[in-house]
C-alpha cells in the first residue's frame, strides 16, 4: 500500500482508495489526490476500519479472492454514503447495471482516459459533499445524479439555485457559468416565458411530491442543445421546499430520433413507390402498342400522390426537338414550352440530350437551388408550381427509346434508392417498347425494309473484300448475351487460313473460329466487340442480309411498319458515320400458317427420314431420360443403328433449317 499527497496544502485534497492488483491510472498522482492503493477487499475493508479518512473508492471487479460488487456490498453496509467508483476491464452491461443497482456511485471501464476517471472522482466527491452541507438525503440524491450524470441543480420553490452539481464533460453546455448560477434565479438563466415554465415544473413537482420531466432547449457556448430536465421533492431546507432538477443533454438522442423518423419516412415512401411501380410494370404486360405504354406509365405516375405530372417525349433525334407524345398530369403546351426551352440549349447544358447520351437521369431536387438549370427553365418551372423533377432514360440496349420526365410533389425528391426505381422503370419500359415493335414485326403482314451502304473506308470487311478479293456473306446470327451476338459468315473467294490470319489484326474481332473450310470457301463464326448487323439487331430490326464485296458493304433490315425510320438510322450511324440509306420501300410478310410450316417441312423430308423422326419420338428417343434408345429404335424399324442416326441427323436439319429459315 502507497500514500500520495498533495504538496500543495492549499488545494483540496481528495483522499482516494484505490483497489486493484494493477497500477492505477497516472492521471491519479495529481496534486489535488491522495492516492492510498490495495490489491484486495479483504485489504480494502480493513483500511476502512482502521482508517475512516478516505473520499471515494476506486475498485476494479476482478479481484484476487474475490470481485469488486461483494467489496460495494460490504461499503454500502458500513458506509452508505461513502462514494463508490467501479473501474474494471473485465465487465460487462450486466456488471454495469448490477453494480448501479447496488449503489455504485459510478461505473467506468478502463479504455476510458484516466483523466476522465480523476473527474468522476471528483464528481462523486463533490455531491457527496453537497449531501453533507445541505443536510439532504444522501441515497435519493446520488440516486437521481447517477441517473442523469450531466448536471444537477438544486433549487427552491421560488426558483432560486442552492447548489450546482457539474458532471464531467459539461463545460460547453453552460448556460450561465455555474458558479455564479448558486443564489441566483431562473429569470436570470433563461427567458422570462421559459423560466415561467421551469418554475411551474418545480411547484407540480412539490404539489405531486412525484417526479416530472421537461425537454427543453437553452443556447450554450457550443450552440443550441436539447435538455431533459427531470425534477423530484427534496424536503426543506433553510424554510423552503427544494428539489433537485438533473439535466441530461439529449441533443443527440433527438438528432437520432429526428433522423430515425426522415428514415422510416423515407423507406415507407419507397415501398409504396416500389408498389406503384410494380403495378405500372404488371400493367404493361398486357399492352399491345407503344402509345398504351407511354398512356399507362405516365398515367400511373400522375395519380399517385409522389409527383404532380408525367411525359413521355421522343425518342431523342439530334438536331431536333423532343415533341412530348403523352401528357399527363398537366396541359401539353405548358411541357411543350418547358421542352421547347431545354431543347434550345447546347448539348453539355441540354438535359434531354444528356439523358439519351450519357445514358444517366438528370435530377433536380430543388427547382429554386439547382445549378443545372437555367433562368428561362427556372422561370417556367416556377410557373408550373414545380419543386422538383426527373428525367430518365428509356433506354434497351443500344436503342434509346425516348425520356420519361415526372415532376416531383416535394422537394428533396429522388435520393438514391427512389431514383434507383425510377431508372428500373425506364428499363422496363423501354424493354415493353421494344417488345411490342418485335411482336408487331413478327405479326405484321407488311414491313419497312431498309438497305444501308458503307464504304470500305469505314468497314473492315468491306477493305478485306478489296483487299483479298473475296465476298463476304452473313449467314445467320445466333443472340448468346444482352449485348453480344455471333455472326455466322461465308467467305467466298479466300481460304479460311488467310481470313483468319487478317482477322486477328481487327480490333472489333472479340474472337473467331472456322466452322467449314474448303480451297476457296469458309463459314466462321464471329463474336465481334460491335458490328452493323448488332446495331441494326439492337434497333428491334430483322436483318434480311449483309455482304460486303468489292469494298462495299451492303445491309438489307425490316422493321415493323410503324417504326422510327431516323431512330434506326442513328442507332446505325452509331457504328459507322458516313453510312449511307440506299432505299426504304414497304414490303409484304406473307403469314406462314403452322399448316403451311408443316406442309413445306413435309415435301423436304423423304420417307425413311419421316418414319425414323416419327419412330423415335414415339418411342421417348427424345424424352429425358431416355425411354427408348437409338439401338431400340433401329431394331424396331429392322435398320442397323448407323443407319437410324444418319435418317434422324438428316430430318433433324430439315426440321430447324425450315424452323429457322421461316
Amino acid at each position: 500500500m502507497s500514500d500520495r499527497a498533495t504538496r500543495d496544502s492549499g488545494t483540496k485534497t481528495v483522499r482516494v482508495l484505490y483497489v486493484d492488483d494493477e497500477d492505477p491510472p497516472p492521471e491519479l498522482s495529481a496534486d489535488d489526490v491522495s492516492l492510498s492503493v490495495v490489491s484486495t477487499a479483504e485489504a480494502a475493508r480493513d483500511r476502512l476500519t482502521a482508517d475512516g479518512s478516505v473520499d471515494c473508492v476506486v475498485s476494479e471487479y476482478d479481484l484476487p479472492e474475490g470481485d469488486g460488487l461483494e467489496l460495494l456490498e460490504s461499503v454500502r453496509h458500513d458506509h452508505p454514503n461513502l462514494p463508490f467508483v467501479l473501474f474494471t476491464d473485465s465487465g460487462s452491461e450486466a456488471v454495469a447495471s448490477e453494480a448501479v443497482g447496488m449503489g455504485a456511485t459510478d461505473y467506468l471501464p478502463k479504455d476510458v482516459s484516466g483523466e476522465r476517471l480523476r473527474k468522476r472522482i471528483g464528481r462523486a466527491v463533490a455531491t457527496t459533499s453537497v449531501e453533507s452541507d445541505s443536510g439532504l438525503t444522501g441515497d435519493r440524491l446520488r440516486e437521481l445524479t447517477n441517473a442523469f450524470p450531466d448536471v444537477a441543480f438544486i433549487i427552491d420553490e421560488n426558483g432560486r439555485y442552492l447548489e450546482v452539481i457539474s458532471g464531467p464533460g459539461t463545460e460547453d453546455l453552460r448556460t450561465v457559468e455555474q458558479e455564479r448560477l448558486v443564489g441566483r434565479r431562473l429569470h436570470d438563466a433563461f427567458p422570462e416565458s421559459q423560466a415561467d415554465r421551469f418554475l411551474e415544473l418545480i411547484r407540480t413537482t412539490l404539489e405531486t411530491g412525484g417526479v416530472e420531466t421537461i425537454e427543453y432547449r437553452a443556447e450554450t457556448s457550443a450552440g443550441d442543445r436539447w435538455y431533459e430536465g427531470r425534477t423530484a421533492p427534496l424536503g426543506t431546507i433553510d424554510g423552503r421546499e427544494a428539489v433537485v432538477w438533473v439535466a441530461r443533454n439529449v441533443t443527440e438522442r433527438r438528432e437520432n430520433e429526428r433522423r430515425l423518423a426522415e428514415s422510416r419516412d423515407a423507406l415507407t415512401r419507397l415501398n409504396r413507390i416500389n408498389g406503384l411501380i410494380h403495378s405500372i410494370v404488371q400493367s404493361l404486360v398486357a399492352s399491345a402498342t407503344r402509345e398504351e405504354i407511354e398512356r399507362i406509365v405516365c398515367e400511373e405516375l400522375a395519380n399517385s400522390e409522389f409527383y404532380e405530372f408525367a411525359w413521355i417525349g421522343g425518342p431523342w433525334v439530334k438536331d431536333e426537338r423532343m415533341s412530348p407524345s403523352v401528357v399527363v398530369g398537366i396541359d401539353r403546351e405548358e411541357v411543350e414550352e418547358l421542352v421547347e426551352v431545354t431543347s434550345a440549349r447546347t448539348d453539355d447544358e441540354n438535359s434531354l440530350a444528356r439523358v439519351v447520351a450519357e445514358g444517366t437521369s438528370v435530377v433536380v431536387s430543388d427547382v429554386d437551388e439547382s445549378e443545372t438549370l437555367s433562368d428561362d427553365e427556372r422561370e417556367i418551372m416556377r410557373e408550373l408550381g414545380m419543386s422538383s423533377a426527373v428525367l430518365v432514360p428509356l433506354t434497351y440496349g443500344d436503342t434509346n427509346y425516348g425520356v420519361l420526365g415526372i415532376s416531383g410533389a416535394c422537394t428533396g425528391a429522388y435520393r438514391d434508392r427512389e431514383l434507383t426505381a425510377l431508372e428500373t422503370l425506364g428499363e422496363m419500359v423501354a424493354f415493353a417498347m421494344n417488345s411490342v415493335k418485335n411482336r408487331n414485326l413478327l405479326l405484321s403482314d407488311t414491313a419497312v425494309e431498309l438497305e444501308f451502304r458503307v464504304d470500305s473506308s469505314n468497314s473492315g470487311f468491306g477493305r478485306l473484300s478489296t483487299e483479298l478479293d473475296c465476298r463476304f456473306a452473313l449467314e445467320g446470327v445466333v443472340p448468346i448475351a444482352e449485348d453480344r451476338l455471333l455472326e455466322y459468315v461465308a467467305v467466298e473467294g479466300a481460304s479460311a487460313s488467310t481470313v483468319m490470319d487478317r482477322l486477328e489484326g481487327m480490333e472489333t474481332v472479340t474472337e473467331a473460329r472456322i466452322v467449314t473450310e474448303d480451297d476457296e470457301e469458309c463459314l466462321l463464326e464471329l463474336d465481334l466487340a460491335w458490328s452493323g448487323v448488332d446495331k441494326l439487331v439492337k434497333a428491334g430490326t430483322v436483318v434480311k442480309s449483309a455482304v460486303a464485296e468489292d469494298g462495299v458493304v451492303r445491309y438489307v433490315a425490316e422493321a415493323s411498319s410503324n417504326v422510327d425510320v431516323r431512330s434506326v438510322v442513328d442507332s446505325f450511324r452509331t457504328a459507322y458515320p458516313d453510312a449511307e440509306l440506299v432505299s426504304k420501300q414497304e414490303v409484304d410478310r406473307p403469314v406462314d400458317t403452322s399448316h403451311e410450316f408443316r406442309q413445306r417441312l413435309g415435301e423436304d423430308l423423304t420417307d425413311k427420314q419421316r418414319t425414323a423422326l416419327q419412330a423415335a419420338y414415339f418411342a421417348g428417343y427424345y424424352e429425358y431420360p431416355r425411354e427408348s434408345t437409338g439401338q431400340d429404335v433401329a431394331e424396331s424399324l429392322d435398320i442397323s443403328s448407323p443407319t437410324l442416326h444418319q435418317h434422324l441427323q438428316a430430318a433433324q436439319r430439315k426440321l430447324v433449317g425450315t424452323f429457322l429459315d421461316r
